[in-house]
């Protein structure tokens, strides 16, 4: 039931991503104040994609990939790879940063009362963040990752290795949005994913998924 839970909540983040209002990161970003950078990666997971009901997905729960998953996760290391080329980027526009070691529970923030303002808001409220590490802004990248299976009813139509990558970037002066942004990657699987040393064909494809990302993210900045 837990693997289940699971599946469909990956399942409704994808679904989900077309309708976040998306903000280009503004220009002002590249000034002299300081971001502090939460990036949030979460455990390797089945995602899907294609049309199923309400029955459909309760029986394909996607039981069968779990420890296979499991399996190949430590060969991953999305949160050094995503930091990596964010440091570098960073570090060629002259921008001062520091990556904020804090796990949020995006769900249980406050809600911010958004004022009378032409300007986009975050949802969430962040400026405590401001005292607590000393930035002046906050940009929060939450990624979920592993296996993107494709259904048509309960036929499996595909397997590919993706990511999913939400982001904002808030000025924490006065919680008001620099950017906003939710993409995914996907990287075709090469022959079946149960063949190959170690489930290699599994791990190329999450990998290529990662190094995907990894490029993404460079054109967003």
């Amino acid at each position: 039931m837990k693997v289940l839970k699971l599946t469909l909540g990956m399942a409704l983040v994808l679904l989900m991503s077309s309708c976040v209002s998306l903000i280009p990161l503004k220009q002002e970003f590249y000034n002299n104040k300081k971001v502090g950078i939460i990036l949030q990666v979460d455990s390797i997971g089945m995602a899907k994609a294609g049309g199923q009901g309400l029955l459909d997905m309760a029986l394909t729960p996607g039981n069968r990939f779990t420890e296979p998953l499991k399996k190949v996760e430590p060969k991953f290391n999305v949160q050094e790879t995503l930091k990596s080329e964010i440091t570098s980027i960073l570090k060629e526009k002259n921008k001062d940063f520091v990556f904020i070691e804090q796990r949020l529970d995006y769900k249980k923030m406050a809600q911010f009362n958004k004022p009378n303002s032409d300007k986009k808001y975050s949802k969430k409220d962040f400026r405590d963040l401001k005292a607590a590490h000393n930035v002046d802004e906050i940009m929060y990248i939450n990624v979920k990752y592993g296996l993107l299976v494709s259904y048509y009813g309960m036929i499996e139509l595909e397997k590919d290795g993706y990511v999913n990558v939400v982001s904002e970037t808030v000025d924490l002066s006065d919680n008001s949005l620099l950017q906003q942004d939710n993409f995914q990657t996907v990287a075709k699987m090469d022959g079946n994913w149960k063949k190959g040393e170690d489930y290699e064909n599994l791990r190329n494809a999450i990998q290529g998924a990662i190094n995907n990302a990894a490029t993404a993210i460079r054109t967003r900045f």
